[in-house]
């Protein structure tokens, strides 16, 4: 019966005519709509209002721009004082007050430069808030940034005419890169590493927008550049704002991450996936070493928020080149925004991962994968510790207690953990780009790397060497490769975890590269398994890496050693410390463990 009655019910309403319920419909709708902020990028900060504001960027500030653009073209070849004083003429020209900043850079060979930069102090404030508007004079991409500068210039016309603003806005233009970015930043904040004064002064700074325009053509797709050292991220609202308005600009500026015009999977059944991920991939390359993508990552040290927008030319969109007059109302319009900000960022997210420019992924959902490794390098350590060894006194009981009273041969293990953690040390004072200024001064920049780095290899390698001849000279039954994992596994769960919390793609990397492989590696009699398992450590070694990493991005080894050296010396990074403290002993550790002998 009752098969029946259900069989004739969806025979009728299978042949009556489909209708859509509008109060259906409306709370579907409102579903969508609730839940659309869980899928898609948003701002949190109702204050912003972007794209809401009438603006004044029009035919008089584009020609403005272009008289600007073929001014820098004759002059963008000079020497640093001269390029600087012209900005600086410019600026005191239109009615800032402004300054010019020398700094030097030590080193082998000191460098120097020269930065300009202005004030345009804000009719209705104290001066205690500031935005800053900022170019350097060469691009990421090796030109001159001619069209970056240009803009910046006609802009600092617009912004002085109007009265509006709330907040001081400070342009800049640096000289030498993120190395007059750095000099400037310590400058303004009290340090004088650089030997250079920044006066005058404003308030604390709220955001910073970087123009990178290379060249003097128009550009196919805006790039934004956002993340800064250390894994440091800027709030989530500032992106958010930029795309926002790039996207409401009539007709609409087109968007990607970073300079990835063209997504490589585009034919590939899930290359809308495979594209997010690629994207995803090339933000965490840039996270984990450190380095900040552009010259906006070095305000993130200080709390400020900051990003780059970077022209890309194209074409294959020709139809959607943008130039001086996008470029001005964007900057305008999101200056606009951020001087509505009736206090610092802080509604949306610092931590997070951008697949697209609309679109992110939290730390909700991405923390947990990493504390799951963590846990399980954490087990495994204590299964090891627990049951992995024989008693040095057996137990004159038969009852069995919850736990164990066994005594463990824990000194061999803290001994090889004191001793590759010392070498570790040596490394990282040998590695330092001062140690190659005092000591090898007579060899060339490349020579005294190319030895700086070698010797630190010849090191690890001597380190695991000795202990294991000790090892084989002293039969001793203290000698338990299975303490020693069972360290090195818990040393390495707590160093997943506790540098996740201060950068979160080193602290998965670090995971994705050891957890596996630390779990598998054992000590061996077998010789062909200990050939495996020391070929397997070396290639994870820093020293493997490094040449992977060459290898891959094509670029010669000095170059990326040089890099970190610097990006140590310059902005501070932490990977050259992580890599020769941290995780370089814990490698080495484990490649003496493969020569002990285990009591389980």
């Amino acid at each position: 019966m009752l098969l029946n009655r259900l069989k004739e019910k969806w025979a009728t309403r299978k042949s009556s005519k489909k209708t859509i319920d509008p109060v259906k419909r409306a709370k579907f709708l409102r579903c969508i709509q609730r839940f659309t902020p869980i899928l898609r990028t948003y701002i949190s900060e109702n204050a912003l209002l972007p794209g809401q504001a009438n603006l004044d960027y029009g035919f008089n500030d584009i020609k403005t721009a272009e008289e600007y653009r073929d001014k820098l073209i004759k002059i963008q070849d000079k020497d640093s004082e001269t390029r600087a004083e012209f900005i600086h003429q410019e600026f005191r020209h239109t009615g800032f007050v402004s300054a010019i900043q020398h700094f030097k850079i030590k080193g082998r060979e000191t460098k120097k430069g020269v930065n300009a930069f202005a004030i345009n102090r804000a009719p209705r404030s104290d001066g205690k808030e500031a935005l800053i508007l900022s170019a350097s004079w060469k691009s990421r991409t090796g030109e001159y940034n001619t069209n970056g500068i240009a803009s910046l210039l006609s802009l600092a016309k617009l912004f002085k005419r109007n009265v509006y603003w709330a907040k001081d806005v400070i342009l800049l233009v640096t000289d030498e890169g993120t190395l007059g970015t750095q000099a400037w930043l310590d400058a303004y904040h009290g340090t004088d590493e650089f030997a250079s004064v920044v006066m005058p002064r404003s308030g604390a700074v709220q955001g910073v927008v970087n123009l990178d325009f290379p060249g003097t053509q128009d550009y196919e797709t805006m790039g934004i550049f956002f993340e800064g050292v250390n894994g440091q991220l800027p709030n989530l609202d500032l992106i958010n704002t930029i795309v926002a308005v790039a996207t409401r600009t009539n007709p609409p500026i087109r968007i990607t991450l970073h300079d990835d015009v063209k997504n490589p999977f585009e034919n590939h059944a899930y290359g809308a996936y495979l594209g997010s991920l690629n994207n995803m991939l090339q933000s965490m390359k840039y996270l984990v070493l450190g380095h900040p993508s552009s010259d906006s990552g070095l305000y993130l040290r200080y709390t400020i928020d900051a990003v780059t927008i970077h022209g890309i030319v194209g074409s294959e969109h020709l139809g959607q080149l943008f130039g001086f007059n996008r470029i001005g109302r964007l900057v305008e319009s999101t200056f606009r925004s951020l001087n509505n900000l009736l206090e610092h960022f802080h509604q949306s997210f610092f931590f997070y991962l951008l697949p697209q420019p609309t679109r992110y992924v939290s730390i909700s959902q991405y923390m947990p994968p990493v504390i799951l490794f963590a846990c399980a390098l954490v087990f495994e350590s204590l299964a090891l510790y627990y049951l992995g060894t024989r008693p040095i006194e057996p137990e004159k009981t038969d009852i069995l207690t919850a736990y164990s009273l066994q005594k463990r041969h824990t000194l061999f293990a803290f001994i090889i953990l004191i001793i590759t953690h010392v070498a570790g040390v040596v490394i990282f004072n040998l590695m330092q780009p001062t140690f190659g200024w005092k000591y090898l001064a007579q060899f060339t920049e490349a020579e005294a790397i190319t030895m700086q780095y070698t010797t630190s290899s010849v090191i690890a390698i001597s380190t695991v060497v000795l202990c294991v001849l000790w090892i084989n000279k002293n039969q001793s039954a203290e000698h338990d490769g299975t303490i020693l994992k069972s360290f090195c596994l818990a040393a390495s769960a707590l160093v997943i975890t506790t540098v996740s919390l201060l950068n979160f793609t080193l602290g998965v990397a670090t995971a994705i590269l050891i957890v596996i492989p630390y779990s598998l590696i054992q000590p061996s009699s077998n010789i062909f398994w200990k050939l495996i398992q020391s070929t397997l450590l070396l290639v994870l070694s820093p020293m493997g890496l490094l040449y992977i990493f060459s290898f891959t991005t094509k670029l010669p080894l000095y170059n990326v050693i040089s890099t970190l050296m610097l990006d140590y010396q310059i902005v501070r990074s932490w990977f050259l410390t992580f890599c020769c403290t941290v995780y370089w002993p814990m490698n080495m550790a484990m490649l003496i463990l493969v020569f002990t002998k285990s009591s389980s």
